[in-house]
């Protein structure tokens, strides 16, 4: 349950469905999505995926429009959580987010039915709030910062994405509450056993939400440097974000001398992100160096040394935890293009050590973020609850 997209989405859609995919393992398990609202243009309403149903409670409503739509998202919710219980089973919700006004009543209604709660956090709320000027996004953050203090009391337990998080809520919940470390997933029959090695004619790639956190002027600082020098370098990107985000990107691209090799594909659907990915040379991921990017955990790096080539990215959250430089990635301090620059030169000059870098890489990337591995943990942790 959440205010994902689904069943086609970007990074919180993959999350979720990673996880239905360890949970479909266990014998027993019955398990129905529930999205709070999306838009019909990109997804069905409603229907199955995977053999998993799924409903969306409203549909297109952007905007402050979700403040007029509150009345109709509560009753169809509620409604649907009073159907979906089972006398005879334990019932769950695995909530992706925190509380906010869009779930708020639904949730407590839930608890009082006897639903435990496992709220899924993937960013801190405390940190989010300057990461747009729009505002909109200002009161939103403000009103879920409220909200936030609600969670502990609807929780039988949390989900954290980064170690950050799992020291806030263990300091906020006083050892009352279970908490699990589930980091970043991947599901790896995505990516080839066999990448082509790096060559001359070398595509970087991005792909991700273009917030504010990413960076992008900053990868593309270097990448108009790396240009003058390679005449055969491009640039490849997809993913979407908001009007803001995308306005700001046009901005610098189209600044850029080098623009005729920068090539944005869009919002791609699974096929051709998969495709796209794994023909690319460099995937980068780019963090500024601000609280909030430190505080969640970059989920696109997961698929990137899944593809089995070196990856350049930003030294942020876990990233160290799991990550050695020039070993089985690509280090680079945050914010600097001039990092981003020498990881590119080194790479392209020392072919052989780039190709051992993104075997290392893809190596890690099995053992710490494969999602049938994390999902025999995070069955234990809802079977403990």
């Amino acid at each position: 349950m959440g205010g994902f997209t689904y069943p086609h989405g970007m990074a919180g859609t993959r999350r979720i469905q990673h996880a239905i995919d360890a949970l479909k393992e266990k014998d027993g398990v019955s398990i129905r999505v529930l999205v709070l609202r999306q838009s019909t243009q990109m997804d069905n309403p409603s229907g199955m995926h995977e053999s998993v149903p799924y409903a969306t409670m409203v549909c297109d409503v952007t905007g402050a429009r979700i403040f007029t739509a509150l009345p109709l998202l509560y009753v169809k919710t509620s409604v649907d959580l009073k159907r979906s219980w089972r006398a005879d089973c334990k019932n769950i919700i695995y909530y992706y987010g925190s509380v906010n006004a869009e779930n708020v009543v639904p949730l407590y209604y839930a608890h009082h039915l006897g639903y435990m709660i496992v709220f899924d956090i993937v960013e801190d709320l405390r940190l989010a709030i300057n990461i747009s000027c729009n505002p909109f996004h200002k009161v939103k953050m403000v009103l879920m910062r409220i909200l936030e203090s609600r969670l502990i009391k609807l929780a039988s337990g949390i989900i954290v994405i980064s170690s950050h998080l799992e020291n806030k809520f263990r300091m906020l919940c006083s050892e009352r509450l279970p908490i699990h470390f589930r980091p970043i997933s991947i599901n790896m029959r995505h990516f080839l056993c066999d990448p082509q090695k790096l060559g001359r004619a070398t595509t970087l790639f991005y792909s991700g939400s273009f917030g504010q956190k990413d960076g992008l002027s900053i990868l593309l600082d270097a990448f108009d440097k790396l240009a003058e020098r390679w005449p055969d370098i491009r640039l490849v990107l997809s993913g979407k974000g908001n009007g803001e985000a995308m306005n700001a990107f046009y901005a610098r691209v189209t600044q850029s001398p080098h623009k005729e090799k920068i090539n944005y594909r869009g919002y791609l659907s699974d096929d051709e992100y998969y495709s796209v990915l794994n023909s690319a040379d460099i995937p980068c991921v780019t963090r500024i160096d601000s609280g909030y990017a430190c505080a969640g955990f970059p989920f696109k790096l997961g698929e990137f040394l899944a593809t089995g080539k070196p990856v350049i990215v930003s030294r942020v959250s876990d990233v160290d935890r799991f990550l050695v430089h020039k070993h089985n990635a690509m280090l680079v301090k945050a914010g600097s293009s001039n990092e981003i620059y020498g990881a590119v030169e080194f790479l392209i000059n020392n072919p052989n050590v780039a190709e051992a870098i993104g075997r290392r890489g893809r190596e890690a990337a099995d053992s710490f973020f494969d999602h049938k591995k994390q999902g025999k943990t995070l069955i234990r942790f809802l079977e403990n609850i």
